[in-house]
C-alpha cells in the first residue's frame, strides 16, 4: 500500500489495528496449543487409567489366590502335621477355585516334594516332612512359567506354619489373566500384562505363543523403571506406538496398553504447529508493521522535503522574476539614455565609451535571460554554438571562477565542435562546474576542461584532482538543493542548473571517477546539423 494514498487517520487506524492484531495472534496460538495439550493429556490419562485398572484387577485376582492358599496352609490339617489330610483339603480347593491347575507342598532348598495335587489326583512322596513349632506366613508372587508340569502357569507360594522349610505352591492357569485383559482393553487395541521379570502373563495378540516369553526391550525397560508412564516403542508385529504402563506395588507385575500414535502425535504436532505458526505470524505482523511505519515515516519525510523544495524553488523563482523585472527596467532606462547620447554626440571618445557601455548592457541582458530561464525553465532558445569560440570568450571568466590557487587547463578542442544548446545556460553551466570543482578541492588544485566528438554528440568534460564523489552522493548530486556542504555555504542549485540545462538541450550530464583521481563531469550535448544555417528553436 502506498502510504501517500491514505489519509493520516487511515494510517493511524491501520497501525493501531496491526498492533492489536499482534497480541491477538499470540493469544490464539497459545489457546490452540493449550487445547491440543489438553487433548494430549486426556489421551495419556485415559491410557494410564486403563493400564492401572488392568493392574488393579490382576492384583485383586492374585491377592485372592494368595489368600486362598494362605487359608489352606493354616488349616487344621496342616496344623496337626497331617500331610495326607492337607493334600485332600488342597484337592477340594483345586476343584472349587477356577484357574488352579495344581497345588504342591515342597522344599525349595532340597527339591523334596511331599505331595502334588492335580485334577488327575494326589501323588505322595514316601518321605514325610518333620513338624516344627516355629510357624511362618510369608507369601510370594513368583510370576509366569512357560514350560514344566501344569504349565504354562503362574506360580504363587506361601510358607506352611507347621512346615517352615516347605512352601505350598499353587499353579494357576494364565488364561485367568488373559480373560481379565481382554475384558478391559478396547476392541482392536494392543495390551499386555507382564511379571516382574518382563515376561508375558497375558497379551491381546498371539497370546498362546507369547505367554511366558520375554517381552520387547521397550516393555522390559519400562518394567525396570517401575512406577507408571508412557513410552514409545515397537511391538513384535512391527506396530510403532505409544504405550501407557502402570506397575503393581503388590506383585511387581505391570499392565501395558498401547495407544494409537495419531492420538498422541496429532495433538503434539498441532501444539507445536500452533506455536510455530503463532510465532511466524507474530514475526510477520510485527515486521510488516515495523516496515510500514518506517516506510510511512520515510515517505512522509520525503514528501515534506519535496514540499519544502517546491516551496524554496517557487520562492526563488518569484524572487528571481521580481529581480529580473526590476533589472530589465533599469537596463531599459540605461539603454534609452545610451541611444540618446549616441544620436546627439559625434565625439569619437564618447562613442567609444558608448560602445563599451552597450557591451555591458548586452551582458547584463544576457545575465537576466539566464536567471529567468533557470528560475522558470522557459524562454530558453536552443541554437548552434561553436565550442571553441565559446570557451575562448569564457576563458577569463572561467579562470576567475576557478580562483587564484587553482590551475585551469584547457585541452585542445576538436575542430567543428558545434553543438545545440542555449548559450546563456551553457555558459552558466560551465561556470557552475568549475566552481563545484574548485570547492571540492578546497580552492587548490587542478581543473582540466576538454571535449570529445562522436557522430551525434559533443562531450564536454570538466575534471579535477580532488577527493572524488562517493557512490551514495552520486545518487543525489544533481537534485535541487542537495549539497554536501554543512556550513551553510552551499545552495544545492549549481549542479541542478547544469542538469536542467542539459535536459532542455536534449542532452545529459554524468559524473565519473577521473583517471588521475578526483571527479570527471561529462556534459553530452547534441551536435549541430552539418548542413544549412543555424536554426533557433524555442523550447
Amino acid at each position: 500500500m502506498n502510504s501517500t494514498s491514505v489519509s493520516p487517520l487511515q494510517r493511524v487506524l491501520l497501525i493501531v489495528g496491526a498492533a492489536m492484531l499482534l497480541p491477538a495472534v499470540i493469544v490464539v496460538a497459545f489457546l490452540f496449543r493449550d487445547f491440543s495439550m489438553r487433548e494430549l493429556r486426556a489421551v495419556e490419562a485415559e491410557a494410564l487409567e486403563a493400564a492401572d485398572l488392568l493392574v488393579v484387577l490382576a492384583d485383586t485376582r492374585a491377592e485372592a489366590d494368595i489368600s486362598a492358599l494362605r487359608v489352606l496352609s493354616t488349616s487344621r490339617y496342616f496344623a496337626s502335621g497331617d500331610a495326607r489330610a492337607g493334600a485332600a483339603r488342597a484337592l477340594d480347593a483345586l476343584n472349587l477355585i477356577p484357574g488352579w491347575n495344581a497345588v504342591t507342598l515342597s522344599n525349595p532348598q532340597t527339591g523334596e516334594t511331599v505331595f502334588e495335587v492335580s485334577r488327575s489326583g494326589i501323588i505322595f512322596d514316601q518321605r514325610t516332612a518333620p513338624a516344627h513349632s516355629d510357624p511362618g506366613s510369608m507369601a510370594s508372587f513368583e510370576g509366569v512359567v512357560r514350560d514344566g508340569p501344569y504349565c504354562p502357569c503362574v506360580c504363587l507360594n506361601v510358607q506352611v506354619p507347621n512346615f517352615p522349610d516347605f512352601v505350598l505352591t499353587a499353579f494357576i492357569d494364565p488364561q485367568v489373566y488373559q480373560d481379565l485383559l481382554l475384558q478391559e482393553i478396547p476392541q482392536g487395541a494392543v495390551g499386555a500384562l507382564v511379571d516382574r521379570d518382563g515376561e508375558f502373563l497375558a497379551r491381546s495378540i498371539d497370546y498362546a505363543d507369547r505367554v511366558g516369553t520375554p517381552a520387547t526391550s521397550y516393555v522390559r525397560g519400562a518394567v525396570a523403571k517401575g512406577g507408571q508412564g508412557i513410552y514409545e516403542g515397537t511391538t513384535f508385529e512391527g506396530l510403532v506406538n505409544y504405550t501407557a504402563y502402570a506397575t503393581s506395588t503388590l506383585t511387581g507385575w505391570s499392565g501395558h496398553v498401547a495407544v494409537d500414535n495419531a492420538l498422541i502425535d496429532r495433538p503434539r504436532s498441532q501444539a507445536t504447529t500452533a506455536l510455530i505458526a503463532g510465532a511466524l505470524a507474530a514475526i510477520l505482523i510485527g515486521s510488516g508493521l515495523f516496515t510500514y511505519v518506517v516506510r510511512d515515516m520515510a515517505a512522509r519525510r520525503l514528501e515534506d522535503r519535496r514540499m519544502m523544495e517546491l516551496q524554496k524553488a517557487e520562492a526563488i523563482s518569484q524572487f528571481t522574476a521580481t529581480v529580473v523585472h526590476d533589472f530589465r527596467n533599469i537596463l531599459s532606462a540605461v539603454q534609452s539614455g545610451l541611444r540618446l547620447i549616441t544620436r546627439q554626440s559625434q565625439e569619437p571618445q564618447t562613442l567609444e565609451h558608448a560602445d563599451m557601455i552597450g557591451g555591458a548592457l548586452e551582458r547584463g541582458s544576457r545575465l537576466a535571460n539566464r536567471l529567468l530561464s533557470f528560475a522558470g525553465h522557459n524562454g530558453a532558445e536552443i541554437q548552434d554554438i561553436d565550442l571553441q569560440g565559446l570557451i575562448k570568450d569564457m576563458e577569463y571568466l572561467l579562470q576567475q571562477a576557478a580562483g587564484s590557487r587553482v590551475q585551469l587547463l584547457i585541452d585542445p578542442l576538436p575542430g567543428m565542435a558545434v553543438l545545440r544548446a542555449n548559450r546563456d545556460q551553457l555558459e552558466l553551466a560551465l561556470v557552475n562546474l568549475v566552481v563545484n570543482a574548485r570547492d571540492a578541492m578546497n580552492g587548490e588544485g587542478e581543473i582540466v576542461i576538454g571535449a570529445e566528438l562522436d557522430d551525434d554528440h559533443v562531450a564536454i568534460t570538466v575534471s579535477d584532482n580532488g577527493p572524488g564523489v562517493t557512490p551514495e552522493v552520486k545518487k543525489h548530486l544533481f537534485k535541487p538543493f542537495f549539497t554536501t556542504r554543512h556550513n551553510g555555504s552551499g545552495t544545492g542549485l549549481g549542479l541542478a542548473q547544469v542538469a536542467g540545462m542539459a535536459e532542455q538541450a536534449g542532452g545529459t550530464v554524468t559524473v565519473e571517477d577521473a583517471p588521475q583521481g578526483g571527479a570527471r563531469f561529462v556534459l553530452r550535448l547534441r551536435r549541430a546539423e552539418p548542413a544549412g544555417s543555424p536554426t533557433k528553436t524555442a523550447l
